[in-house]
Protein backbone atom coordinates (compact mmCIF):
# COMPACT_ATOMS: atom_id res chain seq x y z
CA UNK A 1 0.00 0.00 0.00
CA UNK A 2 1.32 3.43 -0.96
CA UNK A 3 1.31 6.29 1.52
CA UNK A 4 0.22 9.85 0.86
CA UNK A 5 0.86 12.66 3.34
CA UNK A 6 -1.71 15.48 3.20
CA UNK A 7 -0.46 18.90 4.30
CA UNK A 8 -3.61 20.97 4.53
CA UNK A 9 -4.62 24.59 4.43
CA UNK A 10 -6.38 26.28 7.35
CA UNK A 11 -9.83 25.15 6.17
CA UNK A 12 -8.78 21.48 5.74
CA UNK A 13 -9.98 21.23 2.16
CA UNK A 14 -7.72 18.28 1.32
CA UNK A 15 -9.95 15.96 3.31
CA UNK A 16 -12.24 15.99 0.27
CA UNK A 17 -9.56 14.00 -1.63
CA UNK A 18 -9.25 11.29 1.03
CA UNK A 19 -12.00 8.90 -0.25
CA UNK A 20 -10.69 9.07 -3.81
CA UNK A 21 -7.10 8.43 -2.69
CA UNK A 22 -8.12 5.45 -0.58
CA UNK A 23 -10.18 4.06 -3.47
CA UNK A 24 -7.06 3.82 -5.67
CA UNK A 25 -4.94 2.19 -2.96
CA UNK A 26 -3.32 5.01 -0.99
CA UNK A 27 -3.13 5.11 2.77
CA UNK A 28 -3.78 8.73 3.74
CA UNK A 29 -1.57 10.21 6.46
CA UNK A 30 -1.81 13.56 8.23
CA UNK A 31 1.08 15.42 9.86
CA UNK A 32 0.86 14.25 13.46
CA UNK A 33 3.99 14.25 15.57
CA UNK A 34 7.38 14.24 13.87
CA UNK A 35 6.73 14.76 10.15
CA UNK A 36 10.45 14.78 9.38
CA UNK A 37 10.86 11.28 10.82
CA UNK A 38 7.82 10.06 8.87
CA UNK A 39 9.25 11.41 5.61
CA UNK A 40 12.69 9.95 6.29
CA UNK A 41 11.17 6.55 7.04
CA UNK A 42 8.63 6.41 4.21
CA UNK A 43 10.51 8.26 1.43
CA UNK A 44 12.13 5.13 0.04
CA UNK A 45 8.73 3.41 -0.06
CA UNK A 46 7.35 6.00 -2.48
CA UNK A 47 5.70 8.48 -0.13
CA UNK A 48 3.66 11.11 -1.97
CA UNK A 49 3.06 14.61 -0.63
CA UNK A 50 0.00 16.75 -1.33
CA UNK A 51 -0.02 20.32 -0.10
CA UNK A 52 -2.80 22.89 -0.35
CA UNK A 53 -2.75 26.55 0.63
CA UNK A 54 -0.28 27.00 3.50
CA UNK A 55 0.54 23.29 3.29
CA UNK A 56 2.19 23.75 -0.12
CA UNK A 57 5.17 25.45 1.48
CA UNK A 58 5.57 22.61 4.00
CA UNK A 59 5.31 20.02 1.22
CA UNK A 60 7.91 21.84 -0.83
CA UNK A 61 10.32 22.10 2.11
CA UNK A 62 9.91 18.37 2.84
CA UNK A 63 10.46 17.51 -0.82
CA UNK A 64 13.70 19.50 -0.73
CA UNK A 65 15.00 17.39 2.16
CA UNK A 66 13.67 13.91 1.31
CA UNK A 67 13.46 11.99 -2.00
CA UNK A 68 9.70 11.41 -1.86
CA UNK A 69 7.94 9.78 -4.82
CA UNK A 70 5.63 12.53 -6.07
CA UNK A 71 4.61 15.99 -4.94
CA UNK A 72 1.32 17.77 -5.68
CA UNK A 73 1.05 21.46 -4.83
CA UNK A 74 -2.43 22.97 -5.03
CA UNK A 75 -1.69 26.66 -5.26
CA UNK A 76 1.87 27.93 -5.64
CA UNK A 77 3.64 28.86 -2.41
CA UNK A 78 6.35 31.17 -3.75
CA UNK A 79 4.78 34.47 -4.75
CA UNK A 80 4.11 36.99 -3.34
CA UNK A 81 7.11 36.37 -1.13
CA UNK A 82 6.94 39.24 1.35
CA UNK A 83 9.16 38.91 4.41
CA UNK A 84 8.71 35.17 4.97
CA UNK A 85 12.05 33.48 5.64
CA UNK A 86 10.51 30.06 4.91
CA UNK A 87 9.47 31.17 1.43
CA UNK A 88 12.95 32.54 0.75
CA UNK A 89 14.52 29.30 1.98
CA UNK A 90 12.19 27.19 -0.15
CA UNK A 91 12.89 29.30 -3.22
CA UNK A 92 16.65 29.14 -2.60
CA UNK A 93 16.71 25.32 -2.35
CA UNK A 94 14.43 24.39 -5.26
CA UNK A 95 17.25 22.55 -7.03
CA UNK A 96 17.03 19.89 -4.28
CA UNK A 97 13.55 18.77 -5.38
CA UNK A 98 14.00 15.63 -7.50
CA UNK A 99 10.47 14.24 -7.06
CA UNK A 100 7.90 14.30 -9.84
CA UNK A 101 5.95 17.54 -9.42
CA UNK A 102 2.42 18.67 -10.25
CA UNK A 103 1.33 22.24 -9.55
CA UNK A 104 -2.39 23.01 -9.73
CA UNK A 105 -2.75 26.76 -10.10
CA UNK A 106 -5.84 29.00 -10.02
CA UNK A 107 -5.85 31.42 -12.94
CA UNK A 108 -6.78 34.70 -11.25
CA UNK A 109 -5.77 34.45 -7.58
CA UNK A 110 -3.61 37.40 -6.44
CA UNK A 111 -2.22 35.48 -3.48
CA UNK A 112 -0.98 32.67 -5.78
CA UNK A 113 0.54 34.33 -8.80
CA UNK A 114 1.50 32.51 -11.97
CA UNK A 115 5.02 33.94 -11.76
CA UNK A 116 5.60 31.81 -8.67
CA UNK A 117 4.77 28.66 -10.65
CA UNK A 118 7.22 29.67 -13.38
CA UNK A 119 9.99 30.16 -10.80
CA UNK A 120 9.12 26.85 -9.15
CA UNK A 121 9.07 24.78 -12.34
CA UNK A 122 12.31 26.32 -13.62
CA UNK A 123 14.09 25.83 -10.30
CA UNK A 124 13.36 22.18 -9.46
CA UNK A 125 15.56 19.33 -10.65
CA UNK A 126 12.64 16.97 -11.28
CA UNK A 127 12.38 15.33 -14.68
CA UNK A 128 8.57 15.44 -14.54
CA UNK A 129 7.16 18.93 -13.98
CA UNK A 130 3.52 19.57 -14.74
CA UNK A 131 1.35 22.62 -14.41
CA UNK A 132 -2.45 22.54 -14.49
CA UNK A 133 -4.47 25.73 -14.40
CA UNK A 134 -8.08 25.55 -13.29
CA UNK A 135 -10.54 27.66 -11.38
CA UNK A 136 -10.55 31.40 -10.89
CA UNK A 137 -9.18 31.41 -7.35
CA UNK A 138 -8.30 28.98 -4.58
CA UNK A 139 -11.86 28.76 -3.26
CA UNK A 140 -13.18 28.08 -6.78
CA UNK A 141 -10.86 25.05 -7.06
CA UNK A 142 -12.71 23.35 -4.21
CA UNK A 143 -16.25 24.33 -5.22
CA UNK A 144 -16.64 24.47 -9.01
CA UNK A 145 -13.56 22.44 -10.02
CA UNK A 146 -13.60 19.71 -7.36
CA UNK A 147 -14.05 16.79 -9.78
CA UNK A 148 -11.41 17.89 -12.36
CA UNK A 149 -9.05 18.65 -9.48
CA UNK A 150 -9.51 15.17 -8.03
CA UNK A 151 -8.99 13.59 -11.47
CA UNK A 152 -5.82 15.60 -12.10
CA UNK A 153 -4.33 14.65 -8.73
CA UNK A 154 -5.23 10.95 -9.03
CA UNK A 155 -4.02 10.79 -12.64
CA UNK A 156 -0.66 12.21 -11.62
CA UNK A 157 -0.21 10.05 -8.52
CA UNK A 158 -1.26 6.78 -10.14
CA UNK A 159 0.40 7.30 -13.51
CA UNK A 160 3.49 5.35 -14.51
CA UNK A 161 6.73 6.48 -12.88
CA UNK A 162 8.44 8.69 -15.43
CA UNK A 163 11.47 9.66 -13.43
CA UNK A 164 13.80 7.67 -11.23
CA UNK A 165 14.12 4.88 -13.79
CA UNK A 166 17.57 3.54 -14.50
CA UNK A 167 18.76 2.71 -17.95
CA UNK A 168 18.67 -1.00 -18.67
CA UNK A 169 21.95 -2.53 -19.83
CA UNK A 170 21.99 -3.86 -23.36
CA UNK A 171 22.96 -7.48 -23.87
CA UNK A 172 25.81 -7.69 -26.34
Amino acid sequence: MRNCLLLEDAERRLRALEPALEAVGFRVLYPVGDVERLCAKEAENGLSLIGAGEGTLRALLLAERYPVGRVVLIGCPLRPRGKSTLRRRAEHNLFSVVSDLLVVQPTEDDSMRARGVDILLRGVSARVRRRVEMGRDFRDLWTNCKQPLTEAVLGFLTGPPESKTLAKPRNS
